[in-house]
């Protein structure tokens, strides 16, 4: 059904990506085997097939060069860039050799509470194993080619269901913690699970990051706010065949419906009180 609604939509995608070329960011989050069925996790043979596809029929470019490009008007049909949610130990296990054999770059966004190992993503709480990334693993990461780390706060709340002080202090200390750890800047931003208002968008710019991805969907271009960049969520159901229809802007008219009730049911607990766990589950 969802490929069908697609296919059906692809004319439009096809126009309108050759009328105004965009940006299109990916949004993964684990690659890994034995999770069939996760939202969130790629297997490894299914992201093999994506980053050679993206390899051989993209430009992929590194987050910092492609922003660049989109601020100077230089964005061209097929520029890519790949990132990833939350700092899973599988970005280092799993994914690292494929983004390398392929040269692919990528960014990652890590929590620095996951890094501590002081915190766990709630989503998986059963996990017997280690999930998260240490800091000595996110070092060794940032010292691969086209790898940079980027920040997704100190402990991954919803941003807008905190006050105001506290999420200032999530966004700006974890850039810090995070440029101490890896000894570089770290100019790129996540909001956990999207969740974002004008409130977030402002202290995000305002300590310092130049740029900050959300999960709304769609391309970027030039006058698409640096602090609110959507992106395009990548899952194990995509196939290369899958990939080229969303990176076409095929997908785009579905998943801006599932944004919109995402978005409305988030509203919707807000104003009634009935909030979602502190800890976002994506």
């Amino acid at each position: 059904m969802r490929r069908a609604v697609s296919l059906a939509c692809l004319p439009w995608g096809w126009a309108a990506s050759r009328v105004r070329p965009g940006l299109r960011i990916l949004m993964y989050h684990r690659v890994a085997p034995g999770l069939a069925g996760d939202q969130l996790t790629v297997h490894p043979d299914r992201f093999e097939q994506q980053m050679a596809w993206l390899s051989a029929n993209c430009r992929v470019r590194s987050l910092s060069d492609a922003l660049a490009d989109l601020a100077a008007g230089r964005t061209r049909r097929g520029d890519v860039v790949v990132t990833f949610d939350d700092g899973y130990l599988d970005n280092l296990t799993h994914a690292l050799p494929v983004l390398l054999y392929h040269k692919v770059p990528a960014t990652i966004f890590v929590t620095s509470a996951f890094c501590d190992q002081a915190l766990s993503h709630p989503r998986y709480p059963a996990n017997a194993e280690r999930l998260h990334l240490t800091w000595d693993e996110v070092r060794h990461l940032a010292r691969q080619p086209g790898i940079s780390i980027g920040s997704h706060t100190v402990s991954h709340p919803y941003l807008s269901r905190v006050p105001a002080a506290e999420a200032e202090a999530e966004v700006s200390n974890s850039r810090t913690l995070i440029a101490q750890q890896i000894a570089a800047d770290v100019p790129h931003f996540c909001y956990p699970s999207g969740d974002v208002t004008p409130r977030e968008a402002e202290l995000v710019a305002r300590a310092g990051y130049t740029a900050a991805v959300t999960v709304a969907p769609g391309a970027n271009h030039r006058n698409t706010p640096p602090h609110l960049l959507h992106r395009t969520e990548m899952t194990d159901a995509d196939t290369p065949f899958d990939l080229a229809l969303k990176l076409s802007g095929a997908y785009d008219p579905v998943h801006a419906l599932l944004h919109w009730r995402r978005q409305r049911k988030f509203a919707q607990a807000a104003a009634s009180n009935r909030q979602p766990s502190r800890k976002s589950p994506a």
